[in-house]
């Protein structure tokens, strides 16, 4: 009984029918021909050698672009008026050619030799134009369109010749340093700001381009908003400064659009799209105080900035 259960199993589980004994013997003959195939052709396969040339060609190639757009960016630095507060003494290397230089008798073309831009040589050549002169070499460093950097590169190159005026301009400097005066912060350069004890050529080019982006100062305390001047140097500084609105540069605000505001340090994107949303919808305004009846417009706003506003 037990043997026959055995067989019963035998041929149940381990016996294949006609057809799968037919399935069986195809797959043994695929897996031999696949193994013959692999020692006979395989070795007939001879290792094709690779041609480089394509490649290196192409290396070549695009080596000569990357040549080409770095002397076209070099030229682009001299003749262009590209963003001359770039900090970083690379970029002032890669753009100045320095030479043995005296910055008092330089022509426009040998500053251009220089490596300086047209709008930097238009801010010497005016100082120059003033009766303004270089008495010594730290002088050049006051020029508000000189980085630090830039002047860091030229500085060794900067020859000033010793003479009476010189030596009387240093004689003079040395006995009165800064003394107090004056200046019209709305109609001075940077050298007139830089001559107030009290401030050196750094905090001269902050006021200088702050006040340039406000469109003028309308009341002292102002310059406390610039980066780095808090109360204390403000009171040390406040008796020298003058205010004078007549030529403040104001915004026409039926006119002006988002991006115009923005550029006003008074406005955000926020309030710049309230006044002019309101004026899309409701027509222009008739009169400056019209504004705070934009959204977002409160007293606080409206009080510093309607001075730089007008109708038209």
């Amino acid at each position: 009984m037990k043997l026959k259960r055995n067989k019963q199993f035998y041929e149940d589980y381990l016996s294949f029918s006609k057809t799968e004994r037919r399935g069986i013997f195809i797959l043994i003959c695929i897996i031999f021909l696949i193994i013959a195939a692999r020692l006979i052709i395989f070795p007939l396969i001879k290792d094709k050698p690779v041609d480089s040339t394509i490649f290196k060609n192409e290396v070549t190639a695009f080596q000569r672009q990357i040549d080409s757009s770095n002397a076209l960016n070099k030229n682009k630095y001299k003749d262009d008026d590209f963003d001359f507060h770039n900090p970083d003494r690379s970029f002032a290397e890669s753009k100045l050619n320095p030479f043995l230089f005296n910055p008092n008798d330089m022509t426009e073309e040998k500053w251009q030799e220089l490596g300086l831009s047209n709008y930097q040589i238009k801010i010497i050549k005016n100082y120059l134009a003033k009766g303004g002169k270089f008495y010594k070499k730290e002088d050049f460093k006051k020029m508000y369109s000189i980085t630090d950097a830039e002047y860091n590169v030229l500085e060794p190159y900067i020859n000033i010749p010793a003479n009476n005026d010189t030596a009387n301009h240093k004689k003079t400097y040395e006995k009165v340093i800064k003394p107090l005066y004056t200046v019209n912060i709305n109609r001075c350069d940077t050298f007139d700001l830089d001559e107030i004890k009290g401030i050196g050529p750094a905090y001269a080019r902050r006021i200088f381009k702050y006040g340039e982006r406000l469109g003028g100062y309308v009341k002292k305390e102002q310059l406390m908003e610039v980066f780095g001047l808090d109360s204390v140097k403000y009171n040390e500084i406040k008796a020298s400064i003058i205010i004078d609105t007549l030529g403040l540069k104001r915004i026409n605000i039926n006119t002006a659009t988002i991006q115009d505001l923005k550029k006003h340090p008074y406005f955000d994107y926020y309030i710049a799209k309230s006044l002019v949303t309101y004026r899309m919808k409701n027509g222009n305004y008739k009169q400056v105080k019209d504004i705070k009846k934009a959204p977002l417009i409160y007293d606080d706003f409206y009080n510093k900035i309607f001075p730089y506003l007008k109708v038209e």
